[in-house]
């Protein structure tokens, strides 16, 4: 079985050209996965605005799934629910909102100004594929790559947001990618896709480098070179293959326990 997988990495605010979406629907995607506070532009100084405009983005993100006919993880958008706001992921398929996924891990900067924390994960079945979501740096808490790994996940979507290092080395990348994502992919037995914003949020710069992982290594990359620049990656996914990699996996680990114990 395969799936056709597109990640848009996008400048913050950026609401993609018909050249674009013809691009896209070129590719015939099944899934299109966007980047954490996608639609955050300069005018929006905080997070309690951001909140303001759910309605519009939500609509926003609705019709655009219909328009690339696709199941849209629709990076994130301010949620406000009562006093509380919260950094939210919705899944749309073709319009229709079958799921959405709170960062259980705000970073520190997000709960300093308002952003609190979800409690519950998320798995869906989508056209018989198992997905699920974290967002940015739920990445740094392995405990939730075990917990959808015991849902049998096939693809984990992480819509990220990254702030530009201007020391960064390429092994500390590197180092990042594995810890992160490649080991996410070992730790579920599925293929983890990070989709990474560029340009700016509230003022402070980003740096892009949207990945997807199988537990066996990178697919997929955006170049050092490319870190600051919109692009857009395809990829196909063998959700058969992954599989067979998760059972044998399994199969094997159960084993080897059983022979130590």
């Amino acid at each position: 079985m395969l799936t056709k997988v597109v990640c848009v990495q996008a400048v913050l605010g950026h609401r993609l050209s018909l050249e674009e979406k013809l691009h896209v629907l070129k590719q015939r995607p099944d899934f299109v996965c966007l980047s954490e506070y996608c639609l955050l532009d300069e005018s929006v100084e905080d997070y309690s605005q951001a909140g303001d405009r759910y309605a519009e983005y939500l609509a926003y993100f609705r019709k655009l799934s219909i328009e690339l006919s696709a199941c849209l993880i629709a990076g994130t958008l301010v949620e406000r629910e009562d006093d509380r706001l919260y950094n939210t992921s919705y899944v749309i398929d073709r319009g229709v909102i079958i799921g959405t996924y709170r960062k259980r891990y705000p970073v520190q900067g997000e709960l300093s100004k308002g952003i609190s924390p979800g409690s519950r994960p998320l798995c869906l079945t989508v056209d018989d594929i198992r997905i699920s979501v974290l967002i940015c740096g739920d990445v740094f808490y392995p405990e939730l790559y075990d917990e959808i790994g015991q849902a049998g996940v096939d693809i984990v979507f992480v819509p990220t947001t990254s702030l530009y290092r201007p020391d960064d080395s390429l092994s500390q990348k590197r180092y990042r990618d594995r810890k992160y994502f490649i080991d996410g992919a070992e730790r579920t037995g599925g293929y983890v896709v990070k989709v990474c914003g560029v340009g700016r949020v509230f003022d402070k710069p980003l740096q892009g480098r949207s990945l997807v992982t199988a537990p066996w290594g990178i697919l997929k990359q955006v170049s050092l070179y490319e870190e600051a620049d919109q692009r857009i990656l395809t990829v196909t996914l063998d959700i058969a293959e992954v599989r067979e990699f998760r059972r044998k996996y399994v199969r094997s680990n159960i084993a080897s326990d059983r022979a130590m114990n």
